[in-house]
């Protein structure tokens, strides 16, 4: 995930129902297909080449979708768009849906990207700290808004947070490369990639190795969407689309960098080299021994448990937080095997 993995979500007032109106879901008489929105949390890069290679390869219009795929960017807060019918589906990060739905938006996760987070802990190669423990006594830089995740995976690991010193930081990871701290919070397929493209190099380790179970790019969409048959139909083609985009994409990671950097990512001046070696870390993080039995994009029961533990220990509010999963669609996508 390019953007802020621990972003704090805008407050969400008076959140309404799909709209069809909106144009996020509907039917096209003329063409017998279903017009649908996908709304990206980020830019059209590698982070989002599955979708990208599925709408390239036909893979949404061969289900009957006519799908759009609308990118998103650091100012952009997907929940709202869902939840006001400007898109039926929309990716974001299960903390942050869920912190919409104790607002009021009435929204469901219903399949996971990214299995395992890609927030790591990220050091220089000649002074590494090789694992949590070995953050005890050191700087790490850590931004204001991942604060509490970090907390939570050292209480949860028997480390006392009192014992790091924590120095506020953007993302930028200019302040590791100049010693102002002795690590830094990052995410796997970004400022590493960043600063190895420098000539820096890093070693890092993953949260998600000390408990920070909480899937990243999950797909969504309202209640409403899921109680309506022809809705259904429409999410399901998607899923199944996103999830053959993405088999294909990790089968060949450096023709899915070039489709993003050459397509739908050709205005971001996207650098080649740096996506292919993004596109390249994003395989360990999607494809999984979880996915590899269950089909990409799988919720396991135990996945979702780890989900709502992670969530509990970092403060989401919510007596219920399983009851945001919905498995259904990815049911039915995924009824007759995982070969799509």
């Amino acid at each position: 995930m390019s953007r802020n993995a621990f972003r704090v979500p805008v407050a969400i007032a008076a959140l309404t129902g799909l709209l069809a109106a909106c144009g996020s879901g509907g039917s096209s008489a003329e063409s017998g297909s279903s017009t649908a929105t996908l709304q990206l949390g980020w830019i059209a890069n590698v982070e989002n080449a599955g979708p990208y290679t599925g709408l390239d390869k036909g893979y949404y219009e061969a289900e009957g979708v006519d799908l759009t795929i609308t990118p998103g960017g650091p100012s952009t807060t997907v929940e709202p768009l869902v939840a006001s019918g400007k898109a039926l589906v929309g990716l974001s990060s299960t903390d942050v849906i869920a912190r919409a739905v104790a607002e009021g938006a009435p929204l469901k996760i219903i399949a996971a990207t990214l299995q395992q987070n890609p927030t790591s802990i990220m050091s220089l190669a000649d002074n590494p700290v090789n694992t949590l423990a070995d953050l005890a006594g050191k700087k790490l830089c850590v931004q204001t808004s991942g604060q509490s995740v970090i907390n939570a995976v050292l209480e949860g690991n028997g480390i006392d947070p009192d014992d790091v010193s924590m120095v506020p930081a953007d993302f930028d990871p200019a302040p590791l490369v100049a010693g102002d701290c002795d690590a830094f919070v990052s995410l796997l397929n970004n400022q590493p990639l960043t600063l190895k493209a420098q000539g820096v190099e890093t070693t890092t380790f993953l949260l998600s190795d000390y408990g920070y179970n909480a899937w990243g790019n999950v797909l969504f969409t309202t209640d409403e969407a899921l109680a309506d048959d022809e809705s259904r139909k429409t999410l399901e083609g998607i899923v199944k689309g996103t999830a053959k985009g993405w088999d294909d994409a990790l089968a060949d990671t450096d023709a899915a960098a070039e489709l993003m950097v050459n397509g739908p990512g050709k205005d971001q001046n996207l650098d080649l080299a740096q996506q292919k070696l993004a596109m390249a870390e994003f395989t360990d993080l999607i494809k999984t021994d979880e996915t590899t039995a269950n089909g990409l994009l799988s919720m396991s029961a135990e996945g979702i448990a780890g989900n709502v533990k992670t969530m509990q220990d970092i403060g989401v509010p919510g007596d219920d937080l399983a009851s945001l999963f919905d498995t259904s669609i990815l049911e039915a996508v995924y009824a007759d095997g995982t070969d799509l």
